[in-house]
């Protein structure tokens, strides 16, 4: 009984130095940290490039659809906003939130193993999609009304018909 009360791992274990110095990081004398960051944050632009142009192609659509209503008059204006910060915001991060969902499920099945599973994953994502498509685009249709109901003024509800470019 005695032997139980010793400790799993004793102070000086030396069995544990030969391993320890061989899984330690290999020494980066031959370039400062600031080196290696630039060159890693470099290597970062670049992948990122594909992403940052997609961004500003989508956020530039109702940005260049405001000025352009803009000069149209203020009622525009005002439609063409509300309908880009309700209307599409909802919509847009209802389908973006629900593909970013499978961009993790396809990233746990790689990462176990199941590569199988990316194509059932993409085809189950195209059928969920199309369906939520479906309905957000009800959301379109009924903006009108929509519009009204969360207290935004006739006029304002009438001018939207028709005014989304992001559908």
């Amino acid at each position: 009984m005695a032997d139980n009360r010793q400790p799993l791992l004793s102070p000086r274990d030396d069995h544990l130095q030969p391993r320890l110095r061989r899984t330690s990081l290999p020494s980066m004398a031959s370039a400062t940290s600031s080196e290696s960051s630039s060159r890693e944050s470099k290597k970062a632009l670049v992948s990122c490039r594909p992403a940052i142009f997609t961004s500003i192609c989508q956020y530039s659509l109702g940005a260049v659809t405001q000025i352009f209503a803009g000069h149209v008059g203020t009622l525009d204006l005002a439609a063409i906003s509300v309908e880009n910060s309700v209307i599409a915001g909802f919509s847009f991060g209802l389908m973006l939130g629900m593909g970013s969902a499978l961009e993790t499920l396809c990233g746990q099945a790689f990462g176990a193993g199941q590569v199988d599973m990316l194509g059932i994953y993409m085809q189950r994502s195209w059928v969920i999609l199309f369906g939520s498509g479906v309905v957000v685009s009800f959301i379109y249709i009924f903006a009108q009304q929509i519009l009204y109901g969360i207290g935004q003024t006739a006029d304002i509800s009438k001018a939207r018909r028709g005014s989304s470019p992001s559908i």
